[in-house]
């Protein structure tokens, strides 16, 4: 996605080509899946590696989300900020017309533009989405067709369940910052949700015969039980925990010792380590929402994977 959007600036913008060298290398972003064959996308070890560099991602955006208030402001119904014009679009699009999903469909839409929702794990918040202006380039079908969609209660558990405990309630008027950073945090869990499209298909193919008998009986628990293992999500939990700690903790002076959550303060300062947001909370973030939703995923693919022919 990220080469098609320096490749879509440097065509229409040509002021700014020289912003973007063609022949560097991109640092490595969360939503960067660049895997061109079926073999490489549905390898379990470069899924693993993407799927920890997601977490980073995840973990700084809500770090950044955490630094405004709530803001509720931004998500109340009918913004009036919005002419009419652009609230009758919000709610055709399945929104309620608040400020957070003006910013949020509108940079869908130009993400659009850029190939973005061509990558078969980017499903955007809303809809219709303009085409894109870039060629289309051809690629191997990796997943079976599907219409795997779960933004709706991703947007709802995000606004009702992970701000209050990130944010300082209240309002500190920074309301376009704290909306712009919100794409930023909801798009980059979606993908980290998605991905679990590439991890059920590759489990399907590993075990064609018994997953397939499950789809035919409908057994979404069995399904279930398949995708979890149990010890894996706990290592993954402890893994972002730790990484939340790292990245969130407040570093008052050189020197300052950096410690995690289960070892002991700095002797010399005599205090607890300070977090900008709670590592132990971003954990709960992860194993409350963030894996349960990716089996969501995984298990409503598997239950359509048999419905097409001629797929792999």
């Amino acid at each position: 996605f990220f080469s098609s959007l320096r490749t879509f600036f440097s065509l229409s913008c040509p002021r700014f080509s020289g912003l973007f060298d063609l022949d560097a290398k991109l640092p490595v972003m969360a939503n960067t899946a660049n895997f061109v064959t079926a073999e490489a996308a549905l390898d379990l070890a470069n899924i693993r590696a993407s799927l920890r560099r997601q977490e980073d991602s995840i973990v700084f955006s809500l770090i950044e989300r955490a630094q405004y208030r709530l803001n509720q402001y931004i998500y109340e119904p009918d913004c009036l900020g919005l002419d009419e014009f652009k609230r009758h679009q919000l709610r055709s699009a399945g929104s309620n017309a608040c400020l957070a999903d003006y910013l949020l469909y509108q940079t869908e839409c130009i993400h659009a533009q850029a190939r973005r929702y061509t990558h078969p794990t980017e499903t955007s918040f809303f809809s219709p989405l303009p085409s894109s202006v870039l060629p289309t380039v051809p690629q191997e079908t990796i997943l079976a067709p599907h219409n795997v969609n779960i933004n709706p209660k991703l947007l709802e558990l995000y606004r009702s369940s992970i701000l209050p405990e990130i944010c300082e309630d209240g309002d500190d008027t920074n309301h376009g910052s704290a909306a712009v950073q919100d794409v930023h945090t909801l798009q980059t869990i979606a993908t980290r949700v998605y991905f679990g499209l590439f991890v059920a298909e590759s489990k399907f193919r590993s075990n064609r015969e018994a997953f397939s008998e499950m789809i035919r009986a409908r057994d979404s628990e069995g399904l279930m039980a398949a995708i979890t293992k149990p010890e894996v999500e706990a290592s993954n939990i402890r893994r972002v925990v730790l990484k939340a700690a790292t990245f969130s903790q407040d570093i008052d002076a050189p020197g300052s010792t950096v410690t995690s959550p289960t070892s002991a303060p700095p002797r010399a300062e005599g205090k607890a380590a300070k977090y900008k947001v709670p590592p132990e909370f971003v954990g709960r973030v992860f194993k409350d929402y963030i894996m349960p939703l990716t089996k969501e995923v995984e298990v409503d693919y598997l239950l359509q994977r048999l419905d097409h022919d001629g797929q792999p």
